[in-house]
């Protein structure tokens, strides 16, 4: 394809969709007229915008940043003995230079069985989240999760940690595909990435801030070792903040006290505007097989798998391979400060990006998948007495977070239908669990403090990313083509009542 075709095509494609923008205020005043009812009245909705921003957005990224600190506490305290005591890393050797040698194979098992939990959880909270009320299903497996950490600090072997990690990724799964599926809720596809990447993109947050109070927390001295305040102050934490989350969070805009007679009409005519369907408690066992029919599944779900394994990788192995290059314990927790800092700025940018420029979702994603891979070759063939070199390519590497992030916002605002949105959400999350645990598997087989099978494996991994994203692209390019040709521009709204999947409705057109 020729850049003037691509540049060309991304123009017409922003005029199609502001002209579809326009369309739609159109038929919210026609529907209006036709129902004696007045039409949205924008003032008042940028109003309650603005009041969903600051309400429910914070308790997403307050929770999401708890979940990844909670997951990622492992890592911090292998610094401060914890696999030693536990007996998960087992020295075979030293390099002429005296370095050791080691065997993590126990520690990425107990890595990986924390996302066999998750992949356990995934379709069950799924389930219990439509079924019930999704603010209490996620206060309680907030909850459960918070003790879960907190008998962390009770584990003395190999066994007890890798029970102890599987219930906590069991119930951690609650979170992001509730999540996914709260955002459609509230705000309309073209607000969606934005909000996503918000609350996502405190994975990185939560990598920022975790390391210097982690190596704090690691000075206490008690009769306790040094790892287990860790565990016992931040499992407390959690447990506090699942009773905000109980009497804060809201449902829906069909459910919630929190709204007024205005703002609630006003968020389901936003809801109407969307096409995207009802907010039911009831199972569609036909959108739920429609889902698996649906190649926005597959693709979705291969974005967020592929980039959760460099992602996994460096989650878990990231202070371990900083160490390995030749920095101390304290400039291992230290540097990954940056880490999670460019992640939660590179997500943000995208979902600030694509919420300026239309249909520039999956471009996106390649670019960053791009500058990923050459962190990968950096660290793959990199100097190894260089070791700020090496370090920069661990820092290219994290620029990948944000593709699986806008994965993310793209399995919400191209579906309709529940029970399909929350199938599809749950199923990337699949893709997501199947990344991380390849990931710290790849990085666990291959010896250190090299790692050459890791790297060339997250290499490989993201060069499919980017074959994905594009052919996705021109895929779903074509089909609203057709769409157009068949039945024309978009003609109007759908009641929410009608719960219509995107595959039935007409007159969804997808986002690129």
């Amino acid at each position: 394809m020729e850049l003037d075709d691509i540049n060309g095509g991304l123009a017409s494609q922003e005029v199609a969709e502001k002209k579809r923008l326009e369309e739609v205020e159109k038929a919210d005043d026609l529907d209006g007229a036709k129902h004696g009812e007045e039409a949205i009245d924008h003032v008042a909705e940028k109003r309650l915008v603005r009041k969903l921003d600051f309400w429910i957005v914070p308790l997403m990224m307050v929770t999401y940043t708890l979940q990844s600190y909670d997951k990622g506490i492992m890592s911090a305290a292998t610094q401060f003995g914890f696999n030693t005591d536990l007996g998960l890393t087992v020295t075979i050797g030293h390099t002429k230079a005296g370095v050791a040698i080691t065997n993590n194979q126990k520690y990425s098992n107990a890595s990986m069985i924390f996302y066999i939990g998750y992949l356990c959880g995934t379709y069950p909270m799924m389930f219990l989240s439509q079924r019930y009320s999704t603010s209490r299903v996620l206060a309680l497996a907030t909850f459960f999760w918070g003790a879960v950490v907190l008998s962390t600090a009770g584990c003395y072997n190999y066994a007890g940690i890798m029970l102890n990690r599987f219930f906590l990724g069991f119930l951690e799964s609650a979170v992001a595909p509730a999540f996914t599926v709260l955002v459609t809720f509230w705000w309309t596809r073209e607000e969606q990435a934005l909000r996503t990447g918000l609350w996502y993109s405190c994975v990185g947050v939560a990598t920022t801030i975790s390391p210097l109070i982690n190596y704090g927390l690691g000075q206490i001295h008690s009769s306790l070792t040094s790892w287990k305040p860790l565990f016992l102050i931040l499992g407390a934490v959690t447990v506090v903040w699942s009773f905000v989350l109980f009497f804060c969070l809201p449902d829906s805009p069909l459910t919630t006290k929190g709204l007024t007679e205005e703002e609630r009409a006003i968020a389901i005519r936003r809801l109407e505007r969307n096409n995207a369907g009802t907010i039911s408690h009831t199972f569609n066992k036909a959108q739920f097989l429609e889902a698996f029919r649906d190649l926005k599944l597959y693709s979705c779900t291969l974005i967020i798998l592929l980039t959760g394994v460099p992602s996994g990788a460096i989650g878990t192995f990231g202070t371990i391979v900083i160490n390995g290059f030749g920095f101390s314990h304290f400039d291992s927790l230290a540097l990954t400060c940056p880490i999670g800092a460019i992640t939660a700025i590179s997500i943000l940018v995208a979902g600030y990006i694509t919420r300026k420029i239309f249909n520039i979702r999956y471009f996106v994603i390649m670019v960053y998948a791009l500058i990923s891979i050459a962190g990968t070759i950096i660290c793959w063939v990199g100097p190894r007495s260089d070791r700020g070199l090496l370090f920069a390519g661990i820092f290219l590497m994290a620029v990948q977070v944000a593709a699986g992030g806008l994965a993310v916002s793209l399995a919400a605002s191209n579906v309709a239908g529940h029970t399909k949105k929350a199938t599809i959400s749950a199923t990337t999350f699949v893709g997501y669990c199947v990344g991380n645990v390849i990931g710290p598997e790849i990085f666990g087989a291959s010896p250190g403090p090299i790692y050459h099978a890791g790297f060339v494996g997250s290499c490989i991994c993201l060069c499919l990313v980017v074959v994905i994203a594009a052919v996705t692209y021109v895929l779903l390019r074509r089909e609203n083509a057709k769409r157009d040709r068949l039945t024309g521009a978009p003609r109007g709204l759908h009641s929410i009542d009608e719960d219509l999947s995107d595959m039935q409705n007409e007159d969804f057109r997808y986002v690129l």
